[in-house]
């Protein structure tokens, strides 16, 4: 099923505005098997991107997710039996027969009670603390994540491996990720670099600015993002701005087309994956980079 890009802006937005909890054990699982604990090297210690220490006695049997791009992490490390509630947002087949606990922020914390959690995963930052105090409150552990840039990105992945007991999946997924950036970079090396905005949707539209993924994969892509002055992670812009960026490629998210008033700049859309920052990194910067240099990946004449 795809989504709307009013939704994917939305769903976007949420992983960019973003005491100890132990978790010692699992709860009744319908007859779900319990990981060995010794054979899997527990416990875990993990600090989460919100600063808090947490010691994991064994893999969590009972998930919910509300950050995204650690679903599709979570899913992709074969976690998908352990998912027992989707925000939203979250439309793939293997969680649309679950039920929903609303937004990734400020969920239903009464839905979230009710389905008997080991674990949620939750953004971290300031945009919705009181969620996090609820689920505390509640006795329900929660894992802070904040995948601002791509570092973050990798270190979620390789938490959310610790976790769940799939160190390998996720190690996998790392070193797929890892070789095409690099592949990437080592294309546009030399390459001059372009005047590029990713505009993400909203009216003004918003844009990326540094410390983001997106800034990052449009700078390793071999691109110049006009505004790596920003302020905030993300912002608005006005189109008088825009105007006087003296830009060479503007980058679009699916769905949606350039304002009227830059159409005489080259502009390419990409998928809308892109703006996910989770196992589909390596993939948004190819992306990223085929549009931006092209000739890179053009094999040419035979």
């Amino acid at each position: 099923m795809r989504c709307s890009a009013t939704m994917r802006f939305t769903w976007f937005l949420l992983a960019t505005l973003v005491g100890c909890d132990t978790f010692s054990g699992q709860k009744a699982s319908g007859g779900a098997d319990e990981p060995d604990a010794s054979r899997a090297g527990y416990p875990v210690q993990l600090i989460d991107a919100a600063g808090t220490r947490h010691t994991f006695e064994a893999a969590p049997l009972r998930i919910v997710s509300l950050v995204p791009s650690a679903t599709e992490a979570l899913l992709g490390m074969g976690a998908a039996d352990r998912m027992v509630g989707r925000t939203d947002y979250d439309r793939v087949p293997e969680l649309m027969g679950l039920p929903s606990v609303g937004g990734g922020l400020q969920p239903s914390l009464e839905i979230l009670v009710s389905l008997d959690l080991d674990l949620v995963i939750r953004f971290a930052g300031d945009s919705d603390m009181a969620t996090a105090k609820r689920l505390t409150d509640l006795g329900i552990a929660h894992f802070a994540v904040q995948p601002d840039g791509i570092e973050d990105v990798l270190t979620t992945i390789s938490d959310l491996g610790r976790i769940m007991d799939a160190s390998d999946a996720a190690d996998s997924m790392l070193r797929e990720i890892r070789e095409t950036l690099d592949d990437v970079a080592q294309r546009v090396a030399e390459l001059p670099e372009p005047r590029v905005v990713y505009l993400l949707g909203g009216d003004p539209p918003w844009v990326a600015g540094p410390g983001t993924y997106i800034d990052e994969l449009m700078t390793l892509a071999g691109g110049n993002n006009v505004f790596d002055d920003l302020g905030p992670l993300y912002a608005p812009v006005s189109m008088e701005a825009l105007l006087a960026r003296d830009l060479d490629l503007i980058l679009l998210s699916e769905g949606l087309a350039p304002p009227s008033l830059l159409a005489h700049v080259r502009s390419a859309v990409l998928p809308a994956s892109v703006e996910i920052p989770g196992p589909g990194l390596g993939r948004a910067a190819l992306d990223i980079a085929r549009l931006i240099h092209p000739e890179a990946f053009d094999p040419g004449p035979r």
